[in-house]
């Protein structure tokens, strides 16, 4: 049961760095995306993959949420 814990513990922390880094990914890139020019198209594209990078954190976030519900059930 702690081995589950632990692992859960883990996989949290990783999902908040991740989401944390990819706020601050997407802030420079619209600091840089303002500073130097780049077009909408590149912009656009960037801001994609910031945007797929939030939808796996929420989708493993939603996974974490019914492991851990999952073992509160029995």
């Amino acid at each position: 049961m702690t081995d589950n814990d632990d692992k859960l513990s883990r996989d949290g922390r990783r999902l908040a760095l991740v989401s944390v880094a990819s706020a601050l990914g997407f802030l420079a890139i619209e600091f840089a995306g303002a500073t130097f020019g780049w077009p909408n198209q590149l912009m656009g594209l960037l801001e994609l993959g910031i945007a797929a990078v939030f939808l796996w954190v929420m989708i493993q976030a939603y996974k974490l949420w019914r492991a851990r519900q999952g073992d509160r059930n029995g």
